[in-house]
């Protein structure tokens, strides 16, 4: 009985660690677009699952991993790409 108390301190401990550990993580700005940021193929559409990534605090979607790589070229070129996607779809 005493080694299950001991058990059960330690699994609270680790626990308590996990959870406080997440709560320092910032929070990402949601990806608003349907589409991938590269190809503009619709992630809606796709077999698997889209590619997620953050980027600057940005969370990113992408059709898959080599699609990062291209993305991580020219960010500056998705970025701006979000951007006016963001802002068209505020009109």
């Amino acid at each position: 009985m005493k080694n299950l108390k001991y058990v059960f301190l330690i699994v609270l401990a680790i626990a308590a660690s996990s959870i406080a550990g997440h709560a320092d993580e910032p929070k990402l700005k949601p990806y608003p677009l349907t589409t991938c940021l590269v190809c503009g193929m619709d992630l809606g559409m796709m077999n698997s699952k889209p590619y997620v990534f953050a980027y600057q605090g940005q969370e990113i979607k992408v059709c898959d991993e080599s699609e990062k790589a291209t993305f991580e070229k020219n960010p500056a070129k998705y970025l701006k790409k979000l951007a006016d996607a963001e802002a068209k779809l505020k009109k």
